[in-house]
């Protein structure tokens, strides 16, 4: 199997390291080489926009494609803007650059990788999501977060339309969205003493699980939204 991840934060970093571990082929895109792997299988991803994806791609216009694309990148703070508590805080600049964190890199795979597979293609590209951003589970969400939670949403539907339209055009291929849960990572620094210890998995932990729910999917799978044990959440 081989695996391109997109995003060294704590997921990704920890994928990468799992993957080492078991002597996977592994490609990791992202802003920073995380210590302890190979810069050999790192590629660096500055920004995330076009003219970097496409540079990132070009890498497989001679080499095969991989097997499984994690997408791990994503947005809920930087050092200019906080999630809106009130919906007077919502600016059209911050909900612009969150969709673009959150959403538009799932489309941006979706589209370089079609424009390099064919019909017999078999390959998984997997989006981290957030339930968050579940409108089914929307009441449940004490926090409003709306830049953050509407790019989620909006995540989730690019995903069920790139699933059937892969289905179509690929049937060989799958696109699926999971919820990791919270994680011990800098994205929920700001906020620990509002989240409860107890709930903060260690990405280490968590990226075996992820690796090997993805290789117990098949077809049927396509185009759902679950948790890391697979189990379907609420779009």
């Amino acid at each position: 199997m081989s695996y391109l991840i997109l995003g060294s934060g704590g997921l990704g970093g920890a994928l990468a390291h799992e993957l080492a571990s078991r002597g996977e082929e592994w490609l990791l895109a992202g802003r920073q080489l995380p210590k302890g792997l190979d810069p050999a299988c790192y590629f660096p991803l500055q920004e995330v926009d076009p003219l970097s994806f496409d540079a990132l791609f070009t890498l497989y216009d001679t080499a095969t494609l991989p097997n499984v694309v994690i997408n791990t990148i994503g947005l809920l703070h930087d050092l200019s803007h906080m999630p809106e508590r009130r919906v007077e805080e919502v600016t059209p600049q911050w909900l612009g650059e969150s969709l673009q964190a959150n959403a538009w890199p799932h489309l941006a795979l979706g589209a370089s990788l079609s424009r390099l597979m064919t019909f017999e293609s078999r390959l998984w590209l997997c989006t981290l999501s957030d339930l968050a951003g579940s409108l089914g589970e929307a009441h449940r969400e004490p926090s409003r977060r709306y830049s953050y939670r509407m790019s989620k949403a909006a995540l989730n539907m690019g995903a069920r339309i790139l699933a059937a339209e892969w289905a179509e055009r690929f049937p060989g291929a799958g696109v699926i969205t999971v919820h990791p849960g919270l994680m011990d990572t800098p994205m929920q620094q700001p906020f620990r003493q509002e989240i409860d210890p107890g709930l903060l998995q260690d990405p280490a932990l968590v990226a075996p699980q992820l690796l090997d729910l993805l290789a117990s999917l098949n077809q049927a799978h396509s185009g759902r939204f679950v948790d890391l044990r697979g189990q379907p959440l609420p779009w």
